[in-house]
């Protein structure tokens, strides 16, 4: 009777000091982060989904080979951006949307009005002025955010946009 109390007894001791080590071993980058970088968060990934969201279209209706590869570009650099983000944003209990802004998909649905070489023109411009727009809010971003591996991942994203904007002029 002895020995089955005494291994009940370390079994709970186990079991009590597994929730104090997790919180030791946990890396710091998996704790909350504050409102505004959450907000800056959801912001970044719904960009990223409508930056997405057109390059798929624009891959699928532009005329120009030039402007579908970088359509499919924009769609692969927009999606491991977006990965990234995931990753960071669970790490951090932030619940990302899962689709574009209203707005953006209105912009969107009205170029798809267009057809041709005018389509590939409207694609192009909006690119253009989407990523001048996004490069400015994410070295605004750069300043603003609190939290080390948010501000990390704004800096990496801020030069992949400045390297795309400078492949579109």
């Amino acid at each position: 009777m002895r020995y089955s109390q005494m291994l009940a007894a370390i079994a709970l001791g186990a079991v009590l000091a597994v929730p104090a080590a997790y919180g030791q071993l946990r890396p710091k980058s998996d704790q909350k982060i504050d409102n505004a970088d959450a907000a800056a968060m959801k912001q970044l990934a719904q960009a990223n989904l409508n930056e997405i969201e057109g390059g798929k279209t624009a891959a699928a209706k532009a005329q120009s080979a030039d402007v579908k590869q970088f359509a499919q570009k924009m769609v692969s650099d927009h999606q491991q951006m977006l990965q990234d983000l995931e990753t960071l944003a669970k790490s951090k209990g932030v619940a990302l949307p899962q689709s574009g802004s209203l707005k953006d998909k209105a912009e969107m649905k009205m170029m798809e009005r267009a057809s041709g070489a005018d389509f590939d023109k409207k694609y192009m411009e909006q690119m253009v002025k989407d990523h001048e727009k996004d490069a400015k809010e994410t070295q605004d971003l750069t300043t603003k955010a609190k939290d080390p591996d948010f501000k990390a991942a704004v800096q990496k994203a801020h030069g992949a946009a400045a390297g795309s904007t400078s492949s579109t002029k």
